[in-house]
């Protein structure tokens, strides 16, 4: 099993506008998970966990986004009525990798949220994969793809691919 994330960047550092919503939603060419490399990702998914935040729009949702993978949040607080059945929690990013790590499915974990719940899993040094989409947008503002408190990581280039609308895709092996 491993934990690997894939987010759109902003060329200025930003994953979210300043009204929240993830800088990927502006590329024209944005399709979802047929998107870039996300159906890559998705082949070798079991699982997918995140933080609540990205969790909680997802439980009103038309449709739910992560058919048949099972699904894991970090959280402290109770999840919202009308949750799925078999969504495992813990507040903590050990203690929900030891869950992840039990459970009954085959294939990598898709970390999906933002840089709070990626921090969380480099923290714990839990994280395998570091996918970027690099996206030819400026935004001047917004969430930034990490804090001031993080410490230096060193990353190694697995792959690279760029796209006909001029996002690049960067694939970090977490060292």
């Amino acid at each position: 099993m491993r934990i690997r994330t894939y987010m759109g960047v902003s060329v200025d550092g930003f994953v979210a506008t300043p009204d929240g919503w993830p800088v990927v939603l502006s590329m024209p060419e944005w399709a979802g998970r047929e998107s870039y490399g996300l159906p890559e990702l998705l082949e070798t998914s079991g699982a997918a966990v995140m933080g609540r935040a990205t969790f909680e729009p997802a439980v009103g949702a038309p449709k739910w986004p992560w058919p048949g993978l099972e699904v894991f949040v970090l959280t402290s607080s109770p999840l919202p009525d009308g949750a799925p059945d078999g969504i495992v929690t813990e507040a903590e990013p050990a203690a929900l990798l030891e869950r992840m790590r039990e459970a009954p499915f085959e294939g990598d974990v898709h970390l999906i949220g933002g840089p709070k719940t990626i921090e969380a899993f480099l923290s714990i040094g839990a994280l395998d994969q570091l996918g970027i989409l690099k996206l030819p947008l400026i935004v001047g503002g917004g969430v930034p793809f990490s804090s001031s408190g993080i410490e230096m990581q060193r990353l190694a280039l697995e792959s690279e691919r760029a796209f006909p609308d001029g996002a690049v895709e960067l694939l970090y092996r977490v060292d």
